[in-house]
């Protein structure tokens, strides 16, 4: 919806669309800072790409930190899916969606607001839905295809306010907050400034 997909020549020669991450010091000015990939990862609090930027940002305080300055509004653009489940076995990939902004807390796809950041649980609480959960990964549209098998996995609409599938097991779609006991972990991630 107005936002191009840029597109990349990525590994073995496979067309990639580009995610562009840009940080916000105010809602009317310009992106104060920039990065381009096709996935990042986002677990609890912190936001990273482990493969090619490591650690990016973390949440403190009603706040983004990105290199040591503190950004209240992230801005993720050029069409992507969010993906649940850990990384070799995903169980749930949402539809498409052309912009996601992570304003304090607050997690919005296509200016809907979708869930919260809970920094005492270091969790994301579903606003339309009733789930918790503690990591999830955005990826570009044509990365998704690459990473998923769709007949594998539970496809997701954040707009829909029930789960598709009530009885899927596991803590998806648990309405009681609790950490899993295996999350991403991207403190062993490596940074780059």
């Amino acid at each position: 919806m107005g936002t191009a997909l840029a597109a990349q020549h990525g590994w073995l020669g496979t067309l990639y669309s580009i995610l562009r991450l840009s940080s916000y010091l105010k809602a009317a000015a310009g992106p104060a800072a920039s990065l381009e990939l096709t996935d990042f990862r986002v677990s609890g609090g912190t936001l990273g790409n482990p493969l090619g930027h490591g650690l990016i940002a973390t949440y403190s305080g009603g706040a983004w930190i990105h290199r040591g300055e503190r950004y209240p509004i992230l801005a993720v653009t050029g069409g992507g899916c969010l993906l649940f489940g850990v990384t070799r076995d995903p169980t749930t990939v949402s539809d498409p969606i052309d912009h996601f902004y992570f304003i304090g807390p607050t997690l919005s796809a296509n200016g809907v607001a979708i869930a919260k950041y809970i920094e005492q649980q270091d969790m994301w609480q579903g606003l339309v839905r009733p789930m918790w959960w503690m990591a999830m990964r955005i990826l570009s549209v044509p990365t998704v295809s690459a990473v998923v098998e769709e007949s594998q996995v539970l496809l997701l609409n954040p707009w829909e306010p029930q789960p598709v599938q009530r009885g899927v097991p596991g803590p998806l779609f648990d309405d009681r907050p609790h950490r899993p006991r295996s999350a991403l972990n991207l403190d062993s991630a490596p940074t780059h400034h």
